[in-house]
């Protein structure tokens, strides 16, 4: 811990010496007191604690205050230990409002020491604004330990930001770099989404601020985030989307799920859709824009484009307010949303179905592709964070159905990161001893059909597994054996044959193309498209609030971008089937589901 400042200390001997004209009760300085002050302010912290409680029993008067000065004496050689027996011998009625700021200054210590830190919170809740000048680098010092004990790194961030004022220059750079690995600890949007409430004049503006460029985003404004869409739906929709280019044939998967669900709503004001062709580049796409905002959209759905989000985006505040349909560069200007169908998204879930289901130590499977590399890019943070650990991964060797030697280095690696390094034999039932908890599956269908015969060859098999939607093959058809039985995925509910208000049936969709094979997520990524889009309204006015939607339930967060949680299936007799989401405990927290 921190030492008292020097004028903190000079402080604290002037008020003994003048015989604490703020004490309810005066008396004058003994010999003794004396002493003990000048050997405090010498250094010699244990000859001063010793003195101090001298003085303390031949002061009935001053007893509670020389104890405190004794119990800081040992906290400022570095001794909390000593002071602890001290502490519950301090009465209160006998100290100011400072003696008892600085006697919950040392509870809220020991209470650090005891890993409580709840405790320390509770001792030093007085506003600020109460405390005096000269102690309150302390309580922002010991605030910034206690929320950093809870895992609440933004709170822990923002106290140490309002330390910096108190600080000589020296040691101002050190706590800059302790902010900056306080707010690392943040997922991005998570980050962004605290960062909005920041006023300019807030001391960790600027620490937010350098935090988020480093990830390449923008600071959020702190107002209007959601606003502008109103309190009722958009009559007349422009619809962006391709007819043209490599995005062409995800743009028809889009545009179909979109309508279907545009068929499928019973409401009586249902809005006028237009479509208008995005194009292949980043101009066209805007051009679309222009054209629809001229021609009279109340809302435009779309582009499909990260490119020409992003440029769509940097204009700041745009005419006609935009559901993108993917993610951009930066977050939406004010009044515009983002809706994206992202393998990170999987990745998370993931990371916090196996906390709940208290797995800790996990190996990973990594199918090398794009998709597995942004799964596991949010699935590391987000295990870390909760207090697990990726042990290794297994990597596919590429033209090699063997996988047996990327196992045994993986059962390797694992063993000699678990208590008992050695116990990686087989048992009498075949299973290999070794501390891992789970197994986590992020692989191509292909891949896994190699992948699970050899784990169960190996002896890890009986460990739990999960994986990425990939298990499922690219068209989400494919038919695995028996082998996969028992293996949790994520998923979109509505592949899963998930269904409710506001979604077409299985049996009507599947006269469109667009809703089977490979093109069937995008064909749901539309259906969401426009329930998320009816549903703005509310999103906006209800935090908190979920629909449960073809893709997962999805949830508006105060950034404009749209939150999805996958669902999760089940392997089952070589089939697989939806697990409900009371199973999985997977569904938003708090806020109520919108139907």
């Amino acid at each position: 811990m921190r030492r008292l400042r020097p004028l903190f200390c000079a402080l604290l001997i002037a008020t003994a010496l003048s015989g604490c004209d703020s004490m309810p009760t005066r008396a004058s300085t003994s010999p003794e007191q004396e002493m003990a002050e000048r050997l405090y302010a010498e250094g010699d912290f244990p000859m001063a604690a010793q003195a101090f409680l001298d003085a303390a029993k031949r002061s009935r008067a001053q007893r509670d205050l020389l104890t405190l000065r004794a119990a800081e004496a040992w906290r400022e050689d570095g001794r909390i230990e000593e002071a602890r027996p001290l502490v519950p011998m301090i009465g209160e009625r006998r100290l100011d409002a400072d003696g008892l700021l600085r006697l919950n200054l040392l509870r809220a210590e020991l209470a650090l020491a005891d890993r409580e830190p709840q405790r320390a919170l509770d001792v030093l809740g007085q506003p600020i604004e109460a405390v005096p000048e000269a102690q309150r680098d302390r309580v922002y010092f010991l605030r910034a330990q206690a929320y950093a004990g809870l895992d609440r790194p933004f709170e822990a961030a923002r106290e140490r930001a309002a330390l910096e004022a108190w600080l000589p220059a020296g040691e101002r750079e050190e706590n800059a770099q302790a902010i900056a690995s306080l707010l690392g600890q943040m997922r991005p949007a998570d980050l962004q989404r605290a960062s909005a409430g920041l006023g300019r004049s807030d001391p960790l503006y600027d620490h937010a601020a350098r935090q988020l460029r480093s990830l390449g985003l923008a600071m959020p404004s702190s107002a209007g985030r959601t606003g502008g869409v109103g309190g009722a739906r958009a009559n007349r929709v422009a619809l962006l989307l391709p007819r043209s280019g490599p995005l062409a044939a995800a743009g028809e998967a889009v545009r179909d799920g979109f309508m279907a669900a545009y068929y499928a709503d019973a409401g009586e004001q249902r809005p006028e859709v237009v479509l208008y062709d995005a194009g292949d580049s980043v101009e066209q796409n805007l051009q679309a824009f222009r054209d629809a905002s001229a021609d009279g959209a109340e809302r435009i759905v779309g582009p499909l484009s990260r490119e020409a989000i992003g440029a769509l985006f940097e204009m700041g505040t745009l005419q006609t307010p935009v559901l993108a349909l993917n993610r951009g560069t930066v977050t939406p200007p004010p009044g515009s949303q983002s809706f994206a169908l992202s393998p990170e998204d999987e990745g998370v879930a993931a990371a916090e179905r196996m906390l709940a289901l208290g797995y800790r130590r996990v190996i990973v499977a990594n199918g090398g592709d794009e998709h597995a590399r942004r799964v596991l890019s949010a699935l590391g943070p987000t295990f870390a964070r909760g207090g697990g650990s990726v042990l290794t991964e297994i990597v596919p060797p590429e033209g090699s159905p063997n996988y047996s030697a990327e196992i045994r280095r993986a059962i390797a690696a694992a063993g000699q990161r678990a208590p008992d390094p050695a116990a990686t034999t087989l048992d009498r039932s075949g299973a290999v001893q070794i501390d891992v908890d789970a197994i986590y599956l992020a692989v191509r269908f292909e891949q896994a059909r190699l992948l699970v015969p050899q784990l169960r060859a190996a002896g890890i098999f009986d460990r739990p597994l999960l994986a990425s939607s990939q298990i499922r093959g690219a068209d989400g058809n494919a038919r695995p054996d028996r082998d996969f039985d028992g293996i949790e995925f994520t998923e979109l509910p509505w592949l899963l044959g998930a269904s409710g208000p506001g979604l077409p049936s299985q049996d009507e969709s599947r006269a469109l193309s667009t809703a089977q094979g490979a093109s069937a997520r995008l064909f749901a990524f539309g259906l969401d498209a426009y329930r998320v889009l009816a549903a703005l309204p509310a999103l906006s006015r209800l935090p908190g609030t979920s629909i449960e939607g073809a893709s997962g339930s999805l949830s508006l967060d105060e950034f404009g971008q749209v939150q999805r949680r996958p669902g999760w299936g089940r392997f089952r007799g070589a089939r697989a089937q939806l697990i409900p989401s009371e199973e999985t405990g997977m569904q938003l927290d708090g806020g109520a589901a919108l139907r």
